[in-house]
């Protein structure tokens, strides 16, 4: 199995300016937990201890996500910050902000703020948790930026936090963003939270917003007030044009037509009917910017794709709902975990584009390999520090260096 017990000297630049977040306890369990993350196949406490070389007892780590003090948004928010800042370009302003949310069935029964719901992947109803989840798009690059867990009514006050609904989450998240003025921010999200409480965060910001309208809700044009699900039917049938829209790796064709008009409780808005080549059901696209051309609102949308991705890869590679401990902090603290060793390597990947001669600021969309080659990438960069360490200090250096031959092999 292989081990670390450093910090790998490509990362190591990355990490630095969130130490200061940390106390000296707290970071060495901080960054042993995100690189053993990067490299394991599973992210339980006790399979991340048994890849950490020289580690403490695993009650430590368990100590560590619930008992130390570090704001664990404002370090993921930093990382992010800092991977943008690497990544801007200005020829490039346009950023996109991306909410979705995500379950995960849990059957431990202590565990804190689980609660009944609908698995929507399943179709069946269970316990588990909720989660909303941020991400930044930006030039081809998905950043995680926030991780917050939906905690019901009655169990909020067991805890003693405040009850947020999930709506009310987005909107906090989008209040409480500190982007840089030079972006021009375009929130992206599914019909869920295509609300009035959100709407108005992304209005006090000035920022545009794209989503999903349900086909029951009332848009009036003119005079005359329709159903958005009738009403794009009729309209894509009578006037919508075909164009090719790119969206995060291919060119599709789709149906479109746009209408302006009131939407019920957020005012005037763009609708943007869109349906795909070999499908028969549109979606509405609403958006507060009248000026966008439509094929400009299907391709930004198309964009939302970016954070259902990442989301799969958080499940599937870093696992993202592997976690097996009881309090609500340390449940928090496990997301964004998983959030740091996905910007590890993301970092990671954007590097290795460097080191092949691609300039950052010249390509307008980045390619990153999957996370699946990126932890593979990860555990090569690993495992070739410790045997560099090995063979320097070791004094049968011919021995080591046949090996070494050996293995590559």
């Amino acid at each position: 199995m292989l081990t670390i017990d450093r910090i790998p000297k490509k990362v190591k630049f990355f990490l630095r300016p969130i130490k200061k977040h940390f106390t000296e306890p707290a970071w060495g369990h901080f960054w042993a937990l995100v690189m053993a993350i990067t490299i394991s196949h599973g992210t339980t406490i006790d399979r991340l201890v048994k890849t950490l070389r020289g580690s403490t007892h695993r009650t430590n780590h368990g100590e560590f996500l619930w008992r130390s003090v570090w704001d664990e948004a404002g370090v993921i928010q930093a990382m992010a910050l800092d991977t943008l800042k690497r990544l801007y370009s200005k020829k490039d302003h346009r950023l996109f902000f991306i909410i979705d949310d995500t379950q995960t069935l849990k059957r431990a029964k202590k565990m804190e703020a689980v609660g009944k719901l609908h698995h929507h992947a399943t179709g069946k109803y269970g316990s588990g948790h909720t989660i909303v989840k941020v991400c930044l798009y930006y030039r081809g690059v998905t950043i995680p930026w926030a991780s917050c867990l939906y905690v019901k009514k009655e169990h909020a006050g067991k805890l003693e936090i405040p009850f947020h609904k999930l709506t009310e989450l987005a909107a906090e998240a989008i209040e409480n963003a500190r982007l840089a003025e030079k972006f021009q921010v375009t929130v992206l999200f599914d019909a869920f939270y295509l609300c009035p409480l959100v709407v108005k965060a992304c209005q006090a910001r000035k920022w545009h917003y794209i989503g999903v309208g349900k086909s029951n809700r009332c848009f009036t044009v003119g005079l005359t007030k329709r159903r958005l699900g009738k009403y794009g039917r009729n309209v894509l049938h009578n006037s919508g044009q075909w164009c090719n829209i790119a969206g995060l790796r291919k060119r599709k064709t789709y149906r479109l037509a746009e209408r302006i008009g009131y939407l019920s409780k957020l005012g005037i808005v763009k609708v943007v009917f869109s349906r795909r080549q070999g499908e028969s059901k549109p979606i509405a696209l609403v958006t507060d910017d009248l000026r966008a051309s439509m094929q400009t609102i299907v391709a930004d949308y198309l964009k939302r794709w970016s954070i259902e991705l990442l989301i799969k890869d958080e499940k599937q590679h870093l696992g993202l709902a592997d976690y097996r401990v009881l309090r609500y902090r340390a449940v928090v603290r496990h997301l964004h975990l998983v959030d740091a060793a996905y910007a590890c390597l993301t970092h990671v990947g954007l590097q290795a584009q460097r080191a092949q001669g691609q300039k950052h600021n010249t390509k307008k969309v980045l390619r990153l390999e999957p996370i699946s080659q990126l932890k593979d990438r990860m555990r090569r960069m690993v495992w070739q520090e410790a045997v560099a360490d090995v063979v320097q200090h070791s004094h049968e250096k011919p021995v080591i260096r046949r090996l070494e031959k050996l293995l590559a092999a």
